[in-house]
């Protein structure tokens, strides 16, 4: 292991995160909030020396290019996991700075790392009270906003475009599916296209809600929040605080959009339309990812449609969120905007779905771990290892009943290789045992096991709300500091979908 390399690429990309913290700086100008101008350049020129003194003093300690994969692999591993344990004290500086959660003390630097994490991830998960997201100023809500787009296409990412050391090994370690011969061209060209699709889409979205009728700046929030499946919102009541068809259309689209494999995207715009439609459709995954939102949002708005309201009737203690359901044009309207949020993990909300019949909740929370497809920004375990996995236990069969056949694993016709195959299947039983461990862990501090459970789901697969305590419409203010810390760490596990986190942990990494 190259130490030295991994500190200077540290270096830059604290310097890359320095750089981006004027951006609030400059929308508090912009609204006159002369204390927040203060804190967001207090915390600049702070990340900027954390990350100048390594990348000055490491100068001369970059692997070279073409240095041997086996050690290019494991500085990219480490530089990707390290940036993101770390990176989410770069976006909790301002919080912390700001007061948002209290005076400096252990607990706000929990609570301001955790916010910073969850907006670095996507995940959307907030220790932020309602009262303290309504009164929050422009320049911190854009902050907290801008941090789930940074974060969605990755700042790795923003490294590989910008510089060329290390960016076919960071590129790997980050975008799983690369190949190993690819060139270091190449996979900079790579990162240009996604970089493009993903500005691209966030300014039509960011035109569309401005013509619903939304204000340049609440356009722009949602946008940022919609394009990486991110779900921070400046209202407390999310997206249903504007209570408009036009504006719950365009974002439940562009959610559905970006829980698509954006390298489809790309071939959009490189081939043409033919390909990219024979492409789309030709994807199983797509076919099930599309095929299971449309059911469920037909689903669900059967259920709440019957029910009639949500749990039947306003609850005695009034809960905030309940609607009546007797319209079903209203029950369609809210399941397939959750529907989509849920499913590609962003988030926002228009409704209480905590408050919804038993049924639509269990529901929702497994299209949350489904997630959505791989090589997009949604979160969850991806359709496509779902696909796997359930193939997998039928050849296992297969096998039991037939042991000398020949059988394997297809995906849109094509048989998996037993490596592929064995590497989704450890995965799967790796987020099991985790999950299982984590509602454990959660639970010891007497909290209850829907909320546990819900949580560590939240977390673990970047979704944000869960149900009970952690509602859509709660907060994780009021978990333990190491609840938090533990969640927060989840967050990473499940943005960067384990390996290059877990790497970290193993000794084997870090010798030379």
């Amino acid at each position: 292991m190259n130490l030295r390399a991994v500190g200077r690429l540290l270096g830059i990309i604290f310097l890359l995160l320095a750089g981006f913290l004027l951006l609030p700086a400059l929308v508090a100008w912009h609204y006159g909030e002369l204390d927040e101008i203060g804190h967001f350049l207090m915390a600049s020129a702070i990340t900027a020396v954390l990350g100048g003194i390594p990348a000055y003093a490491f100068r001369k300690g970059e692997v070279a290019v073409g240095s041997g994969a086996d050690y290019f692999r494991r500085e990219g591993l480490a530089v990707v996991g390290l940036s993101w344990f770390l990176g989410g004290f770069v976006i909790a500086l301002p919080f912390l700075l700001d007061g948002t959660f209290g005076p400096f003390g252990i607990s706000a630097l929990v609570d301001s790392y955790f916010e910073g994490v969850s907006g670095l991830t996507t995940t959307g998960s907030t220790v932020m009270s309602a009262e303290v997201i309504d009164s929050m100023s422009y320049s911190l809500a854009f902050w907290r906003s801008f941090s789930h787009w940074l974060g969605g296409f990755g700042i790795v990412m923003v490294f590989v475009v910008l510089f060329p050391t290390g960016g076919r090994s960071l590129f790997r370690s980050e975008i799983p599916g690369v190949s190993r011969e690819a060139g270091h061209q190449r996979v900079r060209d790579s990162a240009l296209s996604l970089m493009r699709v993903y500005v691209g889409i966030t300014v039509i979205e960011f035109v569309l809600l401005m013509f619903a009728g939304l204000s340049m700046f609440d356009a722009m929030l949602h946008a940022l929040g919609t394009i990486p499946t991110g779900g921070f919102s400046n209202y407390s009541a999310s997206v249903g605080a504007f209570d408009n068809v036009a504006v719950e259309v365009i974002i439940t689209v562009f959610m559905l959009i970006c829980g698509i494999n954006f390298a489809l995207y790309d071939t959009l715009l490189r081939v043409g339309w033919r390909t990219f439609w024979q492409r789309l459709w030709g994807s199983s995954e797509v076919r099930w990812y599309l095929g299971l939102a449309l059911g469920s949002m037909a689903l669900i708005t059967l259920i709440l449609w019957i029910d009639g309201g949500t749990g039947g009737g306003p609850p005695p203690d009034a809960r905030l969120g309940w609607k009546d359901y007797t319209h079903v044009g209203e029950c369609l309207r809210d399941a397939s905007f959750l529907v989509a949020s849920m499913q590609t993990s962003t988030g926002f909300g228009t409704a209480n779905y905590d408050l919804w019949p038993q049924l639509a909740r269990v529901l929702l929370m497994f299209l949350a771990v489904s997630g959505a497809c791989a090589g997009s920004t949604g979160g969850g375990i991806k359709v496509v290892r779902m696909l796997v996995v359930a193939k997998a236990a039928v050849v296992g069969v297969q096998r039991f009943i037939r042991p000398r056949a020949i059988h394997a694993v297809r995906i849109d016709g094509q048989s998996l290789d037993e490596g592929i195959v064995a590497g989704i299947t450890s995965y799967f039983a790796m987020w099991v045992l985790v999950f299982m461990g984590g509602t454990l862990f959660v639970t010891s501090f007497n909290i209850d096991l829907v909320t546990a459970g819900t949580a560590v789901l939240a977390t673990l697969n970047n979704i944000g709300p869960g149900l009970r305590a952690v509602g859509p419409f709660e907060n994780f203010a009021g978990m333990p500091d190491a609840v938090k810390l533990l969640l927060a760490g989840f967050m990473i596990l499940g943005r960067l979908e384990f390996y290059a986190a877990v790497a970290l942990f193993v000794p084997g990494l870090w010798k030379r």
